[in-house]
């Protein structure tokens, strides 16, 4: 098991050049860790990973882990649509001190729910490095079955499935294939329901600003019940823009980063601006 509760799916902070800001990745880090954070995601769709070059990869992993020092976990998304590529990021993210990886399901260039499972068997044959699978079909329009999903948790390595469907038949039909200590929460405002079924942890973005609510409203089903009641609206706009432009603008009013994004992505809309600060002002 790498981890057990609550993992911050980290953004990527830049500087108003667009470099990669350490100072600010630094501040979030020891924030993080200060607040009792089990695992850091990083270079995952919050990390804005399809953004950074190779030799911005490398150098984040490196700084992460090293500044990390065994206090918390450490995944690094090595996701790809590219069987190869996958398998070669996984590889780099093991030899620069990963302790884990999350893996997304192939995206774009479609494939059959066989070829899917043929695309995790040959990163778990062609690597050591313990994975994740991430299921996320709003991203990658592919959504993995339960008998797809039951056959890949056989493979060497597997670790768990970050779910992040959004479909709750599917979701308990995950429950009904693998053992719940493999399943991990991919979306904050369905956290209560993982948390129901004893599922063993939640990736979170929301605890990129809310590490210490986020933690103790997973720590019990009673606790995740009173959790999403108060974060309901703030769970909710962190996602009305795609992810991470919402939450790079919370990090930004609290502080932590400058409001920098990566093109494609733009700055929020005016509107839902007006929004995220009188549900930021009710949260603080």
């Amino acid at each position: 098991m790498i981890f057990k509760g609550v993992c911050t799916a980290l953004v990527t902070p830049f500087t108003n050049k667009k470099r990669v800001d350490f100072k600010a990745l630094n501040k979030l880090i020891d924030y993080q860790i200060n607040n009792g954070i089990k695992a850091l995601l990083i270079l995952g769709t919050t990390g804005e990973n399809c953004t950074i070059n190779c030799d911005e990869r490398e150098e984040i992993i490196k700084f992460v882990v090293s500044k990390v020092k065994n206090k918390c976990k450490v995944i690094v998304g090595t996701g790809s649509n590219d069987t190869h590529k996958a398998i070669y990021f996984t590889n780099q993210a093991q030899k620069l001190g990963a302790d884990a990886c999350l893996i997304v399901t192939p995206y774009y260039n479609k494939c059959t729910q066989n070829g899917v499972y043929y695309h995790y068997k040959n990163i778990s044959q062609n690597t050591t490095l313990p994975f994740f699978v991430y299921n996320v079909p709003s991203r990658t329009g592919f959504n993995m079955e339960d008998s797809t999903i039951k056959k890949i948790s056989t493979l060497k390595n597997f670790q768990g499935i970050k779910e992040a469907s959004g479909d709750i038949n599917h979701i308990l039909k995950l429950f009904n294939v693998l053992d719940n200590k493999k399943i991990y929460c991919g979306n904050d405002n369905l956290s209560h329901i993982f948390k129901c079924y004893q599922a063993n942890g939640l990736i979170s973005v929301t605890s990129n600003a809310y590490p210490k609510q986020v933690i103790m409203g997973w720590k019990t089903y009673k606790n995740s019940l009173n959790y999403n009641k108060k974060f309901y609206k703030c769970n909710e706009m962190i996602f009305c823009e795609p992810n991470p432009i919402p939450i790079k603008y919370i990090l930004c009013r609290k502080n932590f980063i400058s409001n920098s994004l990566r093109m494609h992505l733009t700055s929020r809309q005016k509107k839902n601006k007006k929004i995220l600060n009188y549900i930021l002002d009710e949260m603080e």
